[in-house]
Parts: C-alpha cells; structure tokens; sequence
C-alpha cells in the first residue's frame, strides 16, 4: 500500500501539470484567434477612415459647386435686375421721345412737348435698321423706339 500512496502523489503533479499545459495552450489560441480579430478589425477601421475621408471630400466639392450655382444664381438676378431698370428706363426714354416728335410732327416746337430742347436732345435716339423714323408696310411711321405710339406706353 504504500507504494500506490507514493505513485499517486508523484501523479497528482503530473495531471496537474498537463492540464495547466492544456490550459495553456487553449489560452495562446485564444490569444492568437484574438489577435487575428484584432488585425481585421484595425484593417476595417481604415478602411471606414479612407471611407470617411472619402466622403468629406466628395462633399467638399458638393458644397463648393452649390455655392459657385448660388453666387452665379445671384450674379444673374443681379444682371437681370439692372437689366429690367435699364429696359424701364430706356421704354422711358422711348415715351418721352414718342411726345417730343408727336409735337414736332404737329408743328409745335420742343417747349410745346414740355420740355426744352436741351432736355429733348439728352434723350439719345434708338436707331432700328436704317434709320430713326421711317415708313412700315402698312403706311405709319414707327418711332424711334420702333413700337407705334399706342404701344409704345
């Protein structure tokens, strides 16, 4: 009997020692499955950096062509606003124009038309094809504005 008590102790540190070599070696796999998931996962986060990166330029360029449309989209109401004065301003022009020569086809001279006639001349003529008062198809002379004087107000 006391050889079985003897084997039992020296068998006891055996198992003991195997099992913590299991047990250590379960653990290094665990490491290493560990750091196989820890490299792909650093591998996905740059990826999504590039990504990132990616996107914030495509919107960059997004957000600067909006606003290049914008400052034109403002530039052309802009132009159209100084065009639609200078439009007014010139059908003005054309009105005042359209008075003074009514007058002066009556006879009457400038000051009849209201105005004197340095304030007649500083209202430039319109020139439309050859000359400022000619002869339509239909026998009435156009203005200078081209437009008959019913229309032309």
């Amino acid at each position: 009997m006391g050889n079985t008590g003897k084997k039992m102790v020296r068998e006891e540190p055996f198992n003991e020692q195997q099992s913590i070599k299991r047990e250590m070696k379960r653990i290094q796999e665990e490491n290493k499955e560990l750091l196989r998931s820890k490299t792909e996962l650093q591998h996905q986060v740059s990826q999504l950096k590039e990504q990132l990166a990616e996107k914030e330029e495509q919107m960059s360029r997004i957000i600067q062509k909006r606003r290049r449309t914008t400052v034109a989209h403002v530039e052309a109401m802009n132009l159209l606003t100084s065009t639609q004065a200078e439009l007014k301003e010139s059908k003005q022009r054309c009105a005042a124009e359209e008075n003074c020569g009514n007058s002066r086809r009556r006879g009457a001279s400038r000051t009849n038309c209201g105005r004197n006639s340095s304030s007649c001349s500083r209202f430039p003529r319109l020139k439309i094809g050859r000359g400022n008062s000619r002869r339509r198809g239909d026998g009435r002379r156009s203005t200078n504005c081209g437009r008959n004087s019913s229309s032309c107000r």
